[in-house]
């Protein structure tokens, strides 16, 4: 065979030549058709997904970053009022701004947004039901609300710009699906579509050991396992009636015993001792065989301690009562009041506890001669609306549990710690929720 030299081999050349014109067309048909390849979906996906980043980024901001000064003044709105309804100018910044200020602002620096949040809403007292307008019994937190609206507006409108709008909703609710406790919301009503959404949680700023009268409370499950049952295992060993009722049920059921060897006797029993163990967890308190509370009950609980300190107080206006309940300030004030207008004797003490009987009085449409009896009125009525709330949950959450147990009744061991994850799974005492909502206004 004959070689040729290379430089006479023009058909591979030829074929070389073809191979990079093919690739040369192929890339210029890419960059000709691109922007027919970038679909409007991809683009909106893109988008999307830019913008549900955004939004959580955003709430993650808010919730960690500090407010460098925050200021408001306790009682600020009804101070104003009462000023004004004794002969005080109370328009202009001059010496009344000057000494209320002085003495009753707070001042808060290098506070996180979520920590100022759950301040606020510990305080609240949001009832289930409402009253003159509102569902609000803590009338004394207006100037904070305020504020706290006037930072996180200021905050979010320096974020986002025009392009976006927004709402920041808050809430805490210690049962769960109850609306008693606190809320707090910001912002324009969201559209029904287009929206981004973040969701997340802060905690609230209350240890897990606090006193009320003889009681002192430890929300762990290992305290509660101990108030509720003694220290032997199985089923449970209890002084609560509840407790010890249920078991004696496990015991005639596992063994055939009548009344209860039957499961539909044994259920029937069972759900009715859970029931009350589990309202009185939730409302009242729980208590042992020689009537004894134990367990003092959630909402009980929430009010006792809000209102502790005013709660016996009477219309003799001692100054040591009302040093204790309202603190140097709100006396010192009432001093400076007494001494412009001699004629009113603790005038903003006064006011106040005139206006807590007034709003009690008018969520029963009467009136109290004393603010214990408004308190107790006021606990009742909330106790007996938040049973009507939870009881169709409560209700329901009771017949699954107690199927459950008697289905598994052969190989439970630990009866106790179940029924504590039931109780702490109906509150939420240590965590609030927050959500950000934003759509799109301006392209």
């Amino acid at each position: 065979m004959k070689h040729r030299l290379f430089f006479d081999n023009l058909f591979g050349i030829s074929l070389m030549y073809d191979a990079v014109f093919f690739i040369i067309m192929v890339s210029l048909a890419g960059v000709i058709l691109l922007p027919v390849l970038r679909t409007d979906i991809a683009l909106k996906s893109s988008v999307d997904k830019h913008r549900e980043e955004m939004v959580d980024e955003t709430l993650h901001t808010f919730l960690v970053t500090r407010a460098d000064s925050f200021e408001y003044r306790f009682c600020g709105n009804l101070i104003d009022e009462i000023a004004g309804r004794i002969g005080i100018d109370n328009a202009s910044d001059g010496l009344y701004g000057s000494i209320t200020h002085w003495l009753l602002a707070h001042e808060q620096r290098h506070k996180t947004y979520a920590t100022l949040l759950a301040e606020y809403l510990g305080c609240q007292f949001k009832l289930p039901f409402s009253f003159v307008g509102t569902n609000q019994l803590n009338i004394f937190v207006g100037d904070f609300e305020q504020q706290l609206s006037n930072e996180t507006e200021r905050f979010f409108s320096s974020l986002l710009g025009e392009k976006y709008r927004y709402n920041l909703s808050a809430w805490w609710h210690p049962l769960r699906g109850v609306p008693f406790g606190g809320e707090f919301c910001i912002g324009e009503r969201p559209p029904t579509k287009d929206c981004y959404v973040a969701q997340s949680f802060f905690m609230m700023p209350y240890t897990p050991v606090f006193s009320i009268g003889n009681h002192t409370i430890i929300f762990t499950k290992h305290w509660l396992k101990h108030q509720l049952f003694d220290n032997d295992v199985g089923l449970g060993r209890s002084t609560i009636p509840a407790i010890a009722n249920i078991t004696i049920v496990f015991e005639n059921y596992t063994n055939k015993q009548p009344p209860y060897d039957t499961r539909e006797n044994a259920t029937r029993a069972t759900k009715e001792n859970l029931s009350d163990l589990v309202y009185g967890f939730l409302i009242d308190g729980i208590t042992n065989e020689t009537n004894v509370t134990v367990f003092p009950g959630i909402v009980h609980t929430t009010l006792q301690y809000g209102f502790e300190k005013i709660k016996n107080m009477t219309g003799q206006f001692l100054d040591k009562a009302l040093n204790e309940s309202f603190g140097a300030s709100i006396r010192t004030i009432d001093r400076l009041f007494s001494d412009l207008n001699s004629s009113v004797k603790n005038p903003l003490s006064q006011t106040i506890l005139m206006m807590l009987n007034a709003t009690l009085g008018g969520m029963f449409n009467g009136s109290f001669g004393t603010l214990d009896e408004a308190f107790d009125a006021c606990e009742s009525a909330i106790k007996e609306r938040i049973i009507l709330l939870i009881q169709e949950y409560i209700d329901t959450l009771l017949e699954i549990f107690v199927n459950t147990l008697f289905d598994v009744i052969d190989t439970i061991m630990n009866f106790s710690e179940m029924l504590i994850d039931l109780l702490f799974d109906c509150i939420s005492l240590n965590k609030a929720d927050v959500m950000l909502t934003i759509w799109v206004v301006r392209e």
